[in-house]
């Protein structure tokens, strides 16, 4: 059976819990069947942000957003995005390291690494309304205390979501740009990756997350104290493991719940006590995503691993 990942993005530390258990459940009932039917199929792009439930009363009693809103921009197309900064003539104020652009003549904020400092939100701001935020800098700030960035008023829906989609994908100094001739990276199907241990009908929820600044310690004492016992409470619920993974520039975290199967995992998506104790993590955490896997999301190779005898293992 092929693995069918589902994203969920969740849009703040914990008001989306009620709109995700509800999508979740519909999800989650047809997840055997689905993956059956769609042997071999691989999701790409950015996951669509889990949709939230709401009366229009509500809504204007809110202020006319719903709780924890934020701005999330549609999946664009990053290399359209790098053909737009380059027509456009982005380079002559940023400069982007790795890239085959004309060195810069004008004063902007170099964009190397940008990706993995800002989250989508706050490239279209910055494209939409320059002034919003005003970086202080050599050439930055023009006379009359406004960015000396200009305005694109031409540029489509479309065009933003590309160019945004370029910017967040510069995560290090190297992002030269593929050469034409280069062929372009083919996803790997389910058949074509080692296999994962047998693990039956279990199901994972994995979250990858930054924990909010000054509140590490505070989390950990919570997890200790009352988290763990409280995950562990739930009906079906195996394991809960947390990962630091320094192969990212950011988020760092990943979180794996295990289930024993999907009756497990619908009873925690409709439990009272599970949204509680899934507010009550959100409250450390910043914004981020839920994936469900039908298969181990991560594990080791062991044909493909090796080490010395009488060492210890890495822990995995």
């Amino acid at each position: 059976m092929a693995e069918r990942v589902v994203p969920f993005r969740r849009h703040n530390g914990g008001e989306a819990s009620r709109a995700l258990r509800v999508a979740v459940i519909g999800v989650a009932a047809a997840l055997v069947p689905a993956a059956a039917s769609n042997a071999g199929a691989q999701t790409s792009g950015e996951p669509t942000p889990a949709s939230v439930r709401i009366t229009m009363d509500t809504l204007h009693l809110l202020g006319g957003v719903p709780p924890g809103w934020m701005l999330s921009p549609p999946s664009g197309d990053r290399e359209r995005g790098r053909a737009l900064f380059e027509r456009l003539g982005c380079f002559t104020c940023h400069a982007v390291r790795g890239e085959s652009f004309a060195a810069p003549s004008g004063a902007g904020p170099e964009l190397t690494g940008m990706g993995a400092h800002h989250p989508a939100a706050y490239f279209v701001e910055s494209i939409v309304n320059p002034d919003a935020v005003v970086v202080d800098g050599p050439g930055y700030v023009s006379p009359d205390g406004r960015s000396t960035m200009p305005t694109y008023p031409e540029m489509t829906l479309v065009q933003l979501a590309d160019l945004v989609a370029y910017l967040r994908d510069l995560r290090s100094g190297e992002n030269a740009h593929l050469a034409a001739s280069t062929p372009a990276a083919v996803p790997l199907a389910e058949s074509d990756l080692p296999a994962p241990p047998e693990a039956g009908r279990r199901r994972y929820l994995v979250q990858v997350y930054a924990v909010k600044s000054g509140k590490l310690q505070e989390f950990e004492q919570w997890f200790a104290s009352e988290g763990r016992a409280q995950f562990l409470a739930e009906p079906g619920v195996v394991a809960v493991d947390t990962y630091v993974d320094r192969t990212r520039s950011a988020p760092r975290l990943v979180t794996v719940l295990t289930f024993e199967d999907d009756a497990a995992f619908l009873r925690f998506t409709s439990s009272d006590s599970a949204d509680r104790v899934s507010r009550r993590f959100d409250d450390f955490i910043g914004p981020h995503g839920h994936d469900i896997h039908l298969l181990a999301p991560i594990y080791a190779v062991e044909s493909l691993s090796a080490r010395r005898p009488g060492a210890t293992p890495a822990r995995r």
